[in-house]
């Protein structure tokens, strides 16, 4: 498995997001949520497989207990979670309490916000909070979820965040447009990267698509050419195109059979960074999808 370095921390490329073990989740997911079985036998596979990032939230159902049972404090260096920011002051320590005892560890790699609304209006008060709970060791970073680019500016020039959360991938390309991994790294600010297949749109086919998103159906069909011009599978070119360009982030992925974990840490292990031309020629492809087919949230 590849590894990153973040200030002295090694943490591995490929960090596995635990939506599923929580919540039936996905455009294209058939089987729904995977029982507490498969998710010990997704864990296992990933933990052995070098992975030693977790990624979960408060709001995944019931995601946080059961990674906190399935791990059953078995070592994983870096989970992180995340919470909404309603009432933050009154809710942060109890909110990051509640996530360690359900997940069973003593402290927590990150916490995240969730949402982003606390970004534009940020109050000096939240930084002392923050400090609190890294001083006390409940949480090494503080970060945020990421879902425009006034989002990422002002989580930029935030002094409390260390790590941003944003949607990256061959449809979704504002993170190219307006040069965030570039503006992350200058000024030391870690990169988690989201939707690398778009909640399983990049699978689909055309004639599968609900109504709502008929119109990416053109654009499906140029991805599904380009993979088989270069005798790639769906997953393995949205992730080498995101992964030829997100050199020091770290990229989500998410699972809900051992099946699905494998096929992605297999894909991952034998990825081929794209030449520098072909990287050119898909961005130029994909550069103007519209927000309605790459944002979830307009679905």
């Amino acid at each position: 498995m590849k590894m990153i370095n973040y200030n002295g921390d090694t943490l591995s490329k490929l960090s596995l997001g635990t939506v599923q073990f929580g919540l039936d989740y996905g455009i294209a997911n058939t089987v729904g949520q995977p029982k507490i079985n498969s998710v010990k036998e997704i864990v296992d596979f990933v933990l052995e497989s070098g992975i030693n990032c977790f990624d979960t939230a408060a709001a995944y159902g019931s995601s946080e207990e059961i990674l906190g049972k399935v791990m059953n404090k078995r070592k994983a260096s870096y989970i992180i979670s995340k919470l909404s920011s309603d009432n933050f002051l009154q809710n942060f320590e109890k909110k990051i309490d509640q996530s360690i005892q359900k997940l069973n560890v003593e402290n927590l790699y990150a916490i995240l916000l969730h949402d982003s609304n606390l970004l534009s209006n940020w109050d000096k008060k939240f930084n002392i909070s923050i400090e609190k709970m890294i001083n006390s060791k409940k949480i090494k970073y503080f970060g945020v979820s990421i879902y425009s680019n006034d989002d990422f500016n002002n989580a930029l020039n935030n002094d409390s965040i260390a790590i941003i959360q944003i949607p990256f991938n061959i449809f979704d390309q504002r993170a190219i447009k307006f040069n965030w991994f570039q503006r992350a790294k200058e000024k030391n600010k870690l990169i988690f990267i989201r939707s690398v297949y778009l909640q399983g749109l990049l699978f689909m086919d055309e004639d599968s698509l609900p109504e709502n998103l008929t119109s990416s159906g053109k654009y499906l069909n140029k991805f599904k050419s380009y993979c088989e011009e270069l005798n790639l599978s769906s997953s393995t070119l949205a992730l080498s195109f995101v992964n030829s360009i997100a050199k020091d982030s770290v990229i989500l992925f998410g699972c809900d059979s051992l099946a699905q974990a494998k096929q992605n840490i297999d894909s991952f292990n034998e990825l081929e960074d794209l030449t520098v031309n072909l990287v050119s020629e898909i961005h130029h492809s994909f550069k103007n999808v519209p927000e309605n087919i790459y944002n979830p949230t307009k679905w």
